[in-house]
């Protein structure tokens, strides 16, 4: 259940963004494949909290895709995930999906730059340039594949709680 003025269906599936007086960010993304199966669902925090003289910022993407119910199965890892960003970048409809879609594709370029040899996932936008800003490259990244070939992402930088 996600809070009705917080989140919005979209013909990708349905997203979250939410901000609060702290300077805390969470944006969901949950895709669904033509079926309506849950093919995604990912979910990315951001931080930005002035401590005195200090600020005290974080990210963190976390998630999980099944690429066979993305209809992706052919592709690779760092394939899929641009596909993905792509898709989420190129939505046009309300300011808060595609504000939520765009904290969530700039996690997933941050997590693809980490990849050996990916420095430019070779995705454009206005919105990831401005994004890219706010979150932070050279994090830890982790991609793992379980035994049902779902993919299990995570990407954090900085302090994250």
């Amino acid at each position: 259940m996600l809070p009705a003025d917080g989140s919005r269906h979209t013909d990708l599936g349905l997203c979250y963004l939410k901000s609060d007086a702290f300077g805390r960010t969470d944006a969901m993304v949950v895709l669904l494949n033509r079926r309506q199966q849950v093919a995604a669902k990912l979910h990315a925090t951001h931080y930005r909290r002035q401590l005195g003289f200090k600020v005290d910022t974080g990210f963190w993407l976390r998630g999980e895709l099944d690429p066979e119910l993305i209809g992706l199965s052919a592709t690779g890892p760092i394939d899929t995930l641009r596909a993905i960003a792509d898709d989420l970048l190129t939505y046009r409809g309300e300011k808060l999906a595609m504000d939520a879609h765009a904290w969530i594709a700039a996690g997933l370029v941050r997590l693809m730059q980490r990849w050996p040899h990916v420095s430019d996932p070779g995705l454009r936008s206005d919105g990831l340039t401005e994004m890219l800003d706010r979150v932070p490259g050279a994090g830890m990244a982790r991609i793992s594949i379980d035994e049902s070939g779902v993919y299990h992402l995570e990407y954090r930088q900085g302090t994250t709680r």
